[in-house]
């Protein structure tokens, strides 16, 4: 079985456009959280702001830094498949350094493989 098909690559929002209809990982600030729970805006580490929509509605408090792996949809909206809050108190992630990482990752493809065969 190949990793592959496990693949998300981290992206941030400037990128969404590059994988309509593939798997990501977004990483990034909730904020208006429609209160049905089925929508909610992520600001992502380069302060471009993705309308997320849930499977199911939210049903935890999301304000802190916020992992979404799902869909890319259109130019900035993305269906999601899993979701992870980061711990209250995770103010201290450096949303600038996750930019810069993100940005390495496309200048050196090489560096950082995602994905690969198992049976390697």
């Amino acid at each position: 079985m190949s990793l592959n098909e496990f693949m998300k690559p981290r992206i941030n929002g400037s990128l969404l456009h590059n994988y309509i209809g593939k798997q990501v990982c977004l990483v990034g600030l909730p904020k208006n959280v429609e209160n049905s729970g089925n929508f909610f805006t992520l600001t992502t580490c380069d302060n471009q702001d993705v309308r997320i929509q849930m499977q199911a509605p939210i049903n935890q408090r999301i304000s802190s830094v916020t992992e979404v792996h799902g869909t890319v949809t259109a130019r900035n909206s993305l269906q999601c498949d899993n979701i992870v809050v980061f711990p209250e108190g995770s103010e201290n992630f450096d949303m600038s350094l996750y930019q810069s990482s993100i940005e390495c990752m496309l200048r050196c493809p090489s560096l950082y493989k995602q994905g690969g065969n198992t049976e390697d």
